[in-house]
């Protein structure tokens, strides 16, 4: 049997031997200006058969996604991966960063840092982080939808934070199970039962739909 592909979405100007690095094409982009992609797409689109991947990757790419499509790629990942597939997550550390860089003994220089880091460089319209991570939240997230056998790795990188995960996929999940994940992750933002924070579950979960449609495999 051909071995089972490993992407790499996102890969900007790091190429990763043995994966299909995958990223916007140059002129999508506003700073970088060499690309060491394999393929050129836009990563939200893309979709792939049941069961055909053994790897997704994503380094700094998983913040730039608002929570409701976060949870629909998630779900899409599950879809794409074998069983004992890997998810490979690396984002800011939110809580990390706050902590060490936003306090009254940082200096100012330190600030400009951790707010760049937590919020994104905002040079581009993708360039916007919508999420804040800690370990915890991701691991949380992984397991809602399927994940389980969770590395959690914290690094640093000029006064950055970052957490990453390690998951294993343990598990197939249907549509329906992953849309029933989705509201159960997206209830914690409510701010109680009213009808105006239901309505806004429901605006959340149909954007949900709308992305699961572009990139569930099937």
């Amino acid at each position: 049997m051909p071995e089972k592909k490993k992407l790499h979405l996102g890969c900007g100007q790091k190429y990763l031997e043995g994966y299909i690095n995958i990223d916007y094409p140059p002129e999508e982009h506003t700073v970088q200006n060499t690309s060491v992609a394999d393929e050129y797409h836009d990563i939200r689109s893309l979709r792939y058969p049941m069961g055909s991947i053994a790897e997704v990757r994503l380094h700094h790419v998983f913040e730039h996604f608002e929570r409701f499509n976060a949870c629909a790629y998630l779900a899409s990942w599950n879809s794409w991966l074998e069983i004992g597939g890997s998810l490979h997550l690396e984002v800011p550390d939110f809580e990390t960063t706050i902590r060490k860089n936003l306090n009254r003994i940082a200096t100012r220089k330190y600030e400009g840092v951790a707010l760049r880091h937590i919020f994104g460089s905002q040079e581009a319209s993708w360039a916007v982080h919508y999420e804040g991570y800690s370990g915890h939240k991701l691991k949380t997230m992984a397991q809602l939808f399927g994940f389980g056998k969770i590395q959690i790795i914290r690094n640093e990188y000029k006064r950055t934070f970052n957490v990453e995960i390690i998951a294993q996929k343990v598990k197939n999940l249907t549509v329906d199970q992953c849309r029933a994940s989705a509201g159960r992750y997206l209830t914690t933002y409510l701010v109680d039962d009213s009808d105006t924070e239901k309505r806004m579950l429901d605006v959340w979960l149909n954007k949900y739909n709308e992305q699961i449609a572009r990139s569930f495999g099937t």
